[in-house]
């Protein structure tokens, strides 16, 4: 008669095969890592570019968005009490971004824009004509190009001259000067900075 003996299963063998299986599940595991020093630096600085460029682009858009109310460019701008004679300095109009120019042409409202590359030119008191202080184009006191690579005359804008006997005088399509005999007759100056009129070449 023969007797059958089981050993018993050995422990050692379970707790190895646990052991292994903690050491594949913590294998597993992701280690997290932050950025370091330069890493940090360079979003940060990415962050700030991108920031300015942003706010760099909402101000070139609204610049360049259209206003329209009076007073502002854009839109109505009054200009009351004498204007310029022939001989005396043109009048400088920040907020319209125009030159109010008498000369024995007559008068004129000149966009402050050189039309090169849109530089803001200025008038030279002592040469008595526009000059733009980027790439030299000149201009007379009536907007005329004398020389430079301006490829055209000043741009100006339409006006509405009132006088003071009641008449009113505007400027034509073309945006010449308008002709007036007396500048102490002149009451007020209306200039449409939403109609600019650019000039058919040099002339």
């Amino acid at each position: 008669m023969s007797v059958s003996t089981s050993q018993p299963a050995k422990p050692t063998s379970v707790a190895k095969a646990s052991a292994k299986s903690d050491v594949k599940v913590a294998e597993q595991v992701p280690e997290v890592v932050g950025p370091n020093r330069r890493e940090f630096l360079f979003y940060i600085w990415g962050a700030s570019i991108a920031l300015f460029g942003a706010a760099s682009g909402a101000s070139i858009i609204w610049y360049l968005l259209p206003r329209f109310e009076e007073g502002e460019f854009g839109g109505i701008i009054r200009v009351s009490g004498s204007v310029p004679g022939p001989d005396d300095p043109p009048i400088d109009n920040p907020s319209g971004k125009f030159f109010l120019s008498n000369s024995e042409d007559g008068l004129v409202a000149l966009y402050k824009v050189c039309t090169h590359l849109g530089c803001l030119y200025a008038w030279v008191e002592a040469n008595g004509r526009y000059e733009c202080p980027c790439h030299g184009s000149k201009y007379e006191r009536n907007g005329k190009w004398i020389e430079g690579p301006a490829p055209r005359s000043l741009d100006r804008f339409a006006i509405t001259i009132q006088l003071s006997s009641g008449e009113r005088l505007e400027s034509n399509e073309a945006g010449d000067p308008v002709p007036i005999q007396d500048p102490l007759s002149v009451t007020e100056v209306v200039v449409d900075t939403g109609k600019r009129i650019k000039r058919p070449g040099r002339v």
